[in-house]
């Protein structure tokens, strides 16, 4: 998630909103607290007596001290990203949900699903993925990141752009750069193990959209709706920013403590109320990325692309 919005699939709830409207808007928290279960080494270490060269007792000295169990947030944050950074690349497979609905209406939804090869060194993105509608229409799309340009093929035609450009990034999905971006925000996170499993939660609700665009942990949710919302808009759609309410918002990332508390999986998701004709229409989007192991190939830019 190059950190942003993820354009193809918000540009199909744009649609599915429109299509909905044509058919007939953090409980100011966030979670922060933070606990681990398990043992962790003692702050203590034990020491030992050096000798001098004539056998008598020397100084005392402290072991090397090994290196602890991570106990907050941004410590188990610091291991992942580390952890990321020490192979050639990675695969994930992306899947995502996304639906737009009118009060008393059925939902109208899309699913998304991709392959994502990452590298570290250089730092590239090849994508191959496809959107579903709910009336069963599948639309293939391909992206690509190669020396800070990224480029996207739909309907058969290449966009290439810096991945500076929102009109790029929110096409790129690459958990890599998330979990970059989740730790500015992230330190606070709650913490969960069970078994070898970490889990870092970050959960908001009962935001307006205006205090979203303010805060770190929300302003990619209010981008996300941005396409939406302006096609809501287009159809008549007259809420304002503080009408609009976020009343949820989950990211939550899985590390594997058996492998240096790599990133295993993912997960981002949001619900919107828009109000509209008293009632309202919910935007929902759920993604998730799970780590399918290290990638040790290249991402070579199709012959085509930037054409």
């Amino acid at each position: 998630m190059l950190p942003a919005t993820r354009h193809r699939r918000t540009a199909v709830l744009a649609a599915l909103a429109a299509a909905t409207l044509a058919v007939s808007g953090c409980s100011a928290s966030h979670s922060g607290d933070s606990r681990r279960k398990g043992h962790h080494r003692s702050d203590s270490p034990r020491t030992e007596r050096t000798q001098r060269a004539d056998g008598r007792p020397g100084a005392t000295r402290a072991p090397a001290a090994a290196a602890k169990t991570p106990r907050t947030a941004a410590q188990y944050l610091a291991r992942a990203r580390r952890a990321m950074a020490g192979e050639a690349g990675w695969t994930f497979a992306v899947d995502g949900r996304e639906s737009a609905t009118m009060s008393g209406q059925a939902p109208s939804g899309a699913t998304y699903t991709a392959t994502v090869h990452r590298t570290t060194t250089p730092v590239a993105v090849e994508q191959l993925g496809s959107v579903t509608t709910s009336k069963g229409q599948r639309k293939p799309e391909s992206v690509y990141v190669v020396d800070g340009t990224g480029h996207v093929k739909k309907n058969g035609a290449w966009t290439s752009g810096p991945v500076t450009d929102p009109a790029i990034a929110d096409a790129v999905e690459d958990p890599v750069a998330g979990l970059d971006a989740f730790a500015a925000y992230g330190k606070s996170a709650k913490v969960r193990r069970s078994g070898g499993t970490v889990r870092l939660e970050v959960t908001s609700s009962g935001w307006t959209l205006a205090d979203a665009r303010t805060r770190p942990a929300l302003k990619k949710a209010a981008r996300e709706l941005d396409p939406t919302l302006a096609q809501l808009r287009d159809a008549g759609v007259t809420a304002t920013e503080t009408q609009i309410r976020l009343t949820r918002s989950t990211e939550t990332w899985e590390l594997d403590a058996a492998h240096g508390y790599r990133v295993a999986a993912h997960r981002f998701a949001f619900t919107f109320d828009v109000p509209y004709q008293g009632g309202a229409i919910t935007v929902k989007q759920d993604v998730r990325a799970d780590n399918r192991g290290v990638f040790d190939g290249t991402v070579r830019l199709p012959a085509d692309a930037g054409r």
